[in-house]
């Protein structure tokens, strides 16, 4: 049988200092927009939301240009992919794939909603404080 060899971590955690303590929250009244307009987050959610639908796209784009140049030549190289022209039948593919992933992930944000997070829940038990 081998010999353990222990090896001492030079990451020093202090347990007494790395959690916060417990806060107390009613999550039942939580509301995620104000009544008056969009809360600064969610302003914040959308920009992170457009820099993250961007690089999806791209990378989805990439696919698609590894899997035609795959078809064609039956290898790809990473100049390949750089240097490809899509055809014109291609790019029409390619703006379709697009429009469809940007509806899919924007058009949520045009809805507005009325309703109140867990407002319109149904709570049996009259112990359970619901929400407004």
């Amino acid at each position: 049988m081998a010999e353990k060899k222990i090896v001492k971590s030079k990451l020093q955690t202090n347990h007494e200092t790395y959690a916060a303590p417990f806060v107390e929250a009613d999550y039942d009244a939580a509301v995620f927009t104000s009544n008056e307009g969009m809360a600064p987050t969610v302003d914040a959610m959308f920009t992170s939301m457009m820099a993250l639908g961007a690089n999806v796209w791209a990378l989805q784009r990439r696919i698609a240009i590894t899997e035609i140049l795959m078809e064609k030549n039956g290898k790809v190289t990473r100049d390949m992919i750089e240097k490809y022209v899509p055809t014109e039948a291609e790019k029409a593919q390619l703006k379709k794939a697009r429009d469809t992933f940007v509806t899919e992930l924007y058009d949520p944000f045009k809805v507005m909603g009325t309703i109140h997070y867990g407002a319109s829940i149904d709570v049996p038990d009259p112990t359970v404080k619901k929400a407004l």
